[in-house]
């Protein structure tokens, strides 16, 4: 079995409640993007990134770059970490928290909608983020990369994201936490 046949074996029985289209690499990779709930856990050898809502009583982790604002902080894995220690690391570097009480939520899956460019060193044609939920614990504005893409970052209260742009996929994540559905 190929590649691809794990990844859609994987994904066979799964539906995703939200799906679109992206562009990556200034307008140059079109990418669909599905969103989904679930425990189960795609294979590591696809996973590049981790994503988290991270939580504070009744308000979640609002983030602002130059794109605008989203509620799911995370990046990439470095060599030898697990997903939690990325998880960990990426909120930190991004926002400042420390974060406790990690859950799975769910994942997103990525499928590179043109050939693999020359050169281009990353998977192809799929790929899958990891979604977790988490509580803040502790603020340490030191852990924060100077020269990180993101500008700012601010709880807010869950009934007022609706205002901020968020995108409808994660507030699909924020809707089934908050209504279990």
């Amino acid at each position: 079995m190929d590649c691809n046949e794990d990844i859609q074996t994987f994904l066979k029985d799964k539906r995703p409640f939200h799906e679109t289209e992206a562009l990556w690499a200034d307008g140059t990779m079109p990418l669909r993007v599905c969103y989904f709930r679930s425990d189960e856990q795609p294979s590591e050898q696809f996973v590049t990134s981790v994503r988290c809502l991270v939580f504070q009583n009744d308000s979640v982790l609002a983030l602002r770059n130059r794109k605008g604002n989203h509620i799911l902080p995370g990046g990439r894995r470095e060599e030898g970490e697990t997903f939690e220690q990325t998880l960990r690391r990426e909120v930190a570097e991004e926002t400042g928290w420390t974060i406790e009480s990690i859950s799975r939520l769910g994942f997103i899956h990525l499928e590179h909608l043109k050939p693999k460019p020359p050169g281009y060193q990353f998977l192809h044609p799929h790929f899958f983020q990891i979604v977790y939920t988490a509580r803040a614990s502790k603020y340490v504005p030191d852990l924060m990369c100077d020269d990180d893409y993101e500008e700012e970052s601010t709880f807010v209260p869950i009934g007022e994201l609706d205002g901020l742009g968020i995108s409808e996929a994660e507030l699909g994540y924020i809707r089934y936490i908050k209504k279990g559905i």
